[in-house]
Formats: C-alpha cells, sequence, structure tokens
C-alpha cells in the first residue's frame, strides 16, 4: 500500500455513540453500527456479499464501505480472505472501524478514509484480487437529493460514478481479478458503457425480481478485464415465492448461509 491510508487503532473506543445503534444481520453472523437516522443498511448490500465470490487467501477491496456490512460479511463468510474497506466519509469510516472491533475481525480488515475515485493513488496497481461496490444508485440531478449529508453521498452518485469506479478497478486489480457490484436491473446500459470503457467484460449476471414473472428490480454483475476473456453466465433470482413470504433462496441469502436443496423445475438460481 502507498500514500496517508492507515486505520485507526479501535483498542479502548466505546463501541456505540448516542444517536446510533447496533444491529445484527446474517442472523447475528455479523453485526454493523449505524445512524439512527443517516445511512442505513439495504438488503442490496446482503445480497451482493452473498453474490461475490473471492477467492481463498484473497485481498479484497470494498469500495465505499459505508459501516462495514460487505467487509464484515465477506470476512466472516470467507475466513482466509483479507479486505481493505474503503470509506469517503468520516462518520461511516468511524463506525465502519468501531465494527471490525465488535465483530472481532482487528487482524482481517483494515478500514481505510479515502475517496474511491483517487484509490488508484492510495494502492498499487495490481493489488487486489478482487473489488466489490454497493455505488450509489442515482446520478447527480436524478431524485430527490437527501438533505441529509450522509443519506445523499450514500444514494447518489455524488463520489463515486460508475465510470470511476470501472477505471479505478482496472488499475487496481489483478489480470485476473474481478469486480462485483449491484445495481438496478435498469442501469444494465450505463454498466456496459463503463466497462467498455474501462476495458472490462461481464463474466457473471445475477438478476433479482421481487417474484416469478415480475421484471427484475436489481442486477448483480461480476466483470473482469477483456484479457481474461470471459464466458457470460445469467442466473435468476427470486426473493418471494409468493405474497408476503420469502423464497428459500433469499432467506438463504438473508441469513449468510448455503442454499438448501433446491427440488429441479422450482424457482431460484443455480450455483
Amino acid at each position: 500500500m502507498k500514500g496517508r491510508h492507515v486505520g485507526v487503532p479501535t483498542h479502548g473506543m466505546e463501541l456505540n455513540h448516542t444517536g446510533e445503534s447496533i444491529n445484527g444481520l446474517f442472523r447475528n453472523k455479523v453485526r454493523v453500527i449505524q445512524a439512527r437516522r443517516g445511512y442505513r443498511v439495504s438488503e442490496d448490500a446482503i445480497i451482493l456479499t452473498w453474490f461475490a465470490g473471492p477467492n481463498p487467501g484473497g485481498l479484497i477491496l470494498d469500495a465505499g464501505t459505508g459501516c462495514g456490512v460487505i467487509a464484515f460479511g465477506l470476512a466472516v463468510r470467507h475466513p482466509s480472505i483479507r479486505v481493505v474497506a474503503l470509506e469517503i466519509q468520516e462518520p461511516l469510516a468511524d463506525r465502519a472501524r468501531r465494527g471490525v472491533q465488535l465483530n472481532g475481525l482487528d487482524d482481517r480488515i483494515l478500514v481505510v478514509r479515502g475517496d474511491v475515485r483517487k484509490a488508484d493513488r492510495l494502492f498499487q496497481n495490481g493489488f487486489f484480487d478482487a473489488v466489490v461496490s454497493n455505488p450509489p444508485y442515482y446520478e447527480p440531478g436524478r431524485g430527490r437529493i437527501n438533505l441529509e449529508h450522509e443519506k445523499a453521498l450514500s444514494r447518489h452518485q455524488l463520489m463515486m460514478p460508475l465510470t470511476d469506479l470501472f477505471r479505478v478497478s482496472g488499475a487496481l486489480l489483478k489480470p485476473s481479478g474481478n469486480l462485483s457490484l449491484i445495481y438496478p436491473a435498469g442501469g444494465r446500459g450505463k454498466i456496459d458503457e463503463a466497462m467498455k470503457a474501462a476495458g472490462f467484460k461481464p463474466s457473471r449476471v445475477l438478476w433479482i425480481h421481487p417474484q416469478k414473472g415480475t421484471e427484475p428490480g436489481l442486477i448483480c454483475v461480476e466483470a473482469r478485464p477483456q484479457a481474461f476473456r470471459p464466458e457470460l453466465r445469467e442466473e435468476h433470482l427470486y426473493l418471494y415465492s409468493g405474497p408476503g413470504k420469502r423464497s428459500r433462496e433469499a432467506e438463504a441469502i438473508l441469513a449468510g448461509e448455503e442454499f438448501p436443496e433446491i427440488p429441479e423445475g422450482t424457482h431460484g438460481v443455480p450455483i
């Protein structure tokens, strides 16, 4: 690593401050510290944590970690990996640092305060095996900008446009590395444009539907450098099997568990 990005020690810190809550995720396998009125973890981050499949022993960059939920979830699900959790907002980075201690992951997760758009100046080229990101969904000028600054930066592409995410990932990833992200399904065209401009191609695509017979609302994409010549694999995930009833696959994802055996011909996504 290079540049000034050393994580702040968490020993002796109060883990929970006024105006914050500690919440259990993945059936309490992971705990996160969140502002009661600021940015809150969504199911999107949990789905992406399941979708991203880092190789054993890999070094992962969680680009825009927020309070650290993806970094924590990946570290718990894949005990041999290490994660650098990059976050530009100091209040969120501080919660992520305290969350590292709360989850006992001090030796495997480093929280860095920094701008994803300048991450190629913080770390050496080819430093990471994978990049994972739940980027802001809305472009500036699209949608109502939230008056709470923390929510605005987290929801709108004020600090991390897709083009910058792919450009920086292209510099930081090893030749065989990959970038995994989640995004509204209607933004597939924007993802394709950003991939092409940065020299990436999709290797896996997961369409996420509310239930069978509905249009997808979200999409997970794993992209690799074009030189890797990836073959595209497309899958579908259905979050509900009926009105108000989670599918078994969604229940497993939210619990941080492996999929149950799925009888042939039923809903679901192949592993």
